[in-house]
């Protein structure tokens, strides 16, 4: 059983803004590698530190005090001496000392000496400035936009980034709400410095404290507090797995074919929707009598009684601490049990369109296309938002549940026809902080709720996860698309895998080459699970919309250093039953004389409308198989082109809403290093593999 610490034990006086108390440490080398560093004849930022002493004496100081984690003998002012990839956000010394007489007022330091002060009080100083981009280049000012940056600092928060104007209506460019950048793109040989003029210092409030003290969500702080979910929101670090292995976590160890780290940390996070007040106030609903006008907007929008709800009636009583209370369901409709910063809210990697040179520039060119995920909410009827990344006038955009109609034959011109706009995301909350210690807020420009239009349109379609999207964990501790290298995990960390067994080796691959090039990765979102060993696992599938017959498939790319898989699906985890024969992983599984594929270039006519193209399709089907999707795009071909890159249908039948299936992967060979290749899933309702029209290539 995992012991989560809540921020409440943890950080003592949660709303208390600048203190250190709930400082953590990130994984760095014991010991500074004197071998690997530079031959150089420019600047280090420790050089331009100690050359400009009038502006950062003082910064120099406390990082000669920090050492980069507990086991570590070298200070943080070695470590911005060496090779590396960092962002800095470096506070001047007249910052510093404000910062040091905002804490010696509310009794945190007893002296402004900062030879002084606590070494909690200066890790906070250090660690909240920097940024370990490793393998990925440093953040210049000309790849941030507004919202969080895609790494987090080394105290693991996201640092987030927003724009203003001054008098003479210049741009200024502030870093998380409060601090201005002075100086920018101070470019030495392991990154970039950008100065500050304020002491990054994030919120150390709960994710529901921080939105119940902010001026303009104090109606939905109100509804967090009377439905019991702000209680619920309270989780932060898992200290227990922690103290179990410390001998092992962030720790780089060989393993399989391959070395792959630990994850540091097991954090939970959330991430919460908010209507401000004022889009209430639109909608006629006030704090004075939001518990009127609010259930009457509800009564009118809701579909609380469909097949999520498995039966249940929703009361409309108010005992709205009960799970199906109308309010209790409006407001966890809102709330995600993972950290989303505002840029992860959905990835892009390799889709159609998109090489990987557009990638290094990732403002400029993200959602070239449209991108979505798929997020499901708490709350017990198992419901999901969609995230759609977009261009809306220009703008690059996200929103939630949001309905397009796509030109099938021009993918890159492909969206022809909005059906549902959906409710837009704001990456941040103008001049109010919106990054909590254990999750981040996000107002929203309309108010969300679980509508009729949502199951029976939005989520009316083809659903594609990225394996990584169905781990909160992943998201939370910055690990899903983290390039760093490989990553390993034991059952204790993922909650939604519920059985492991000891022989199996479960590898998460990010493609580490992604920003340079994406050849020969055939992988959906350019990353991919390789679980090796004599793997046996069991996990949770995300749920479906509505009752109704789907397919399940299974996206596969087979080599010859793949194995073999019987795959079980059911309710009871304990008990699944066998589905079809065992999956072949191996080139010879995939052989064109047993999937039916045939190379679209020899079908005559060509085309996606092709009925020549649909007839090899009905083939394929007919033995259990699909192309794989043209969606996916590496620079010698797309997921269609490769007789090894499949889908593969592994299931066929009833799936009802609100209930939990899970999926189990058993492994029928002997060897032990046969890999178990795991990308992505698909769950495809009967209305668009067997509708009116035929399913698209994408």
């Amino acid at each position: 059983m995992k012991i989560i610490n809540n921020i409440k034990n943890y950080c003592g006086a949660a709303l208390l803004v600048g203190a250190a108390a709930a400082v953590t440490l990130n994984s760095c080398t014991e010991k500074i590698d004197d071998s690997s560093l530079y031959t150089f004849t420019g600047e280090m930022m420790v050089d331009h530190f100690e050359n400009n002493p009038e502006t950062f004496g003082s910064y120099l100081t406390i990082l000669g005090k920090v050492h980069p984690s507990k086991r570590s003998s070298s200070t943080m002012k070695e470590l911005l001496d060496a090779r590396g990839n960092y962002t800095c956000f470096a506070p001047t010394n007249e910052a510093i000392a404000y910062y040091l007489d905002s804490l010696l007022l509310i009794g945190e330091v007893s002296s402004t000496n900062i030879n002084e002060i606590p070494d909690s009080v200066a890790e906070s100083i250090v660690f909240n400035s920097i940024i370990e981009n490793g393998e990925q280049e440093a953040f210049a000012s000309t790849s941030f936009e507004e919202g969080a940056l895609a790494l987090t600092n080394m105290n693991d928060r996201y640092i987030s980034i927003s724009y203003g104007v001054d008098e003479m209506r210049n741009t200024i460019t502030y870093v998380n709400v409060n601090s201005k950048i002075i100086d920018s793109d101070i470019e030495v040989e392991n990154g970039y410095i950008h100065t500050i003029d304020k002491v990054l210092s994030p919120s150390n409030a709960s994710v529901a404290e921080l939105i119940m003290a902010t001026e303009n969500t104090q109606i939905f702080g109100k509804l967090l507090e009377i439905t019991g979910i702000a209680d619920k929101l309270t989780e932060y670090k898992d200290q227990a797995w922690e103290d179990k292995y410390d001998d092992i976590r962030g720790t780089q160890t060989p393993k399989g074919s391959f070395s792959a780290w630990y994850p540091e940390h097991r954090y939970k996070g959330f991430t919460i929707f908010v209507e401000t007040d004022s889009v209430f106030n639109v909608h006629g609903i006030t704090e004075k009598d939001f518990e009127t006008t609010l259930k009457d907007y509800v009564k009118e929008h809701n579909n609380y009684g469909d097949d999520t709800s498995c039966g249940i009636p929703t009361s409309w009583e108010n005992d709205y601490e009960n799970d199906y209370n109308w309010l209790n369901q409006f407001v966890a409709y809102h709330v995600l049990p993972e950290r989303l910063s505002y840029n992860n809210m959905v990835t892009f990697a390799n889709e159609y369109g998109c090489s990987g040179d557009m990638m290094k520039s990732r403002t400029a060119n993200q959602f070239y296309v449209n991108v979505w995920e798929y997020w499901e909410t708490i709350g017990v009827q198992r419901r999901s938002v969609k995230i759609t990344g977009c261009r809306v006038n220009g703008e690059l955009q996200r929103r939630i549940n949001r309905q397009s109609i796509y030109n099938q034959t021009n993918y890159k011109e492909r969206t022809s026809e909005i059906k549902i706009p959906g409710i837009k995301v704001n990456p941040t909350n103008g001049t109010y902080n919106n990054d909590a210690l254990n999750g981040s807020i996000y107002p929203i420009d309309d108010i969300l709720i679980w509508d009729a239009d949502v199951p029976n349109k939005v989520l009316n379609e083809r659903l594609r996860y990225d394996i990584t999207s169905l781990f909160p964990e992943f998201v939370t501790n910055n690990v899903r698309q983290n390039r760093v290298g490989n990553w390993i995990f034991n059952l204790e960390y993922l909650d939604n895998v519920v059985a492991m067994t000891d022989e199996t080796l479960f590898q998460y691959l990010p493609n580490q080459s992604w920003g340079n090039s994406t050849t020969g990765w055939l992988d959906y979102q350019n990353d991919e699970f390789n679980i090796q060993g004599q793997y046996d696992f069991t996990m949770k599938l995300p749920p479906v919309p509505y009752t109704g017959t789907y397919e399940i498939r299974y996206g596969v790319w087979a080599n010859n250093n793949r194995g073999m898989a019987q795959i079980y699906l059911g309710k009871n985890p304990n008990n699944l039953p066998a589905i079809g024969i065992p999956i072949d992983l191996r080139n010879s599984g995939t052989n064109p004389s047993s999937t039916g594929w045939v190379a679209e270039s020899t079908i005559t006519p060509v085309g996606s409308d092709s009925t020549a193209l649909y007839e090899n399709q009905k083939t394929m089907r007919n033995m259990g198989f699909m192309k794989g999707s043209k969606y996916i795009q590496v620079s010698n071909g797309t997921g269609r082109d490769s007789q090894d890159n499949l889908r593969k249908i592994i299931f066929t039948g009833m799936l009802e809403a609100g209930q939990t299936y899970y999926i189990r992967f058993k492994s029928v060979l002997s060897k032990d290093n046969s890999e178990f290749f795991y990308d992505y899933l698909e769950l495809v309702p009967k209305s668009v593999y067997a509708g009116e029209n035929n399913e698209d290539i994408w």
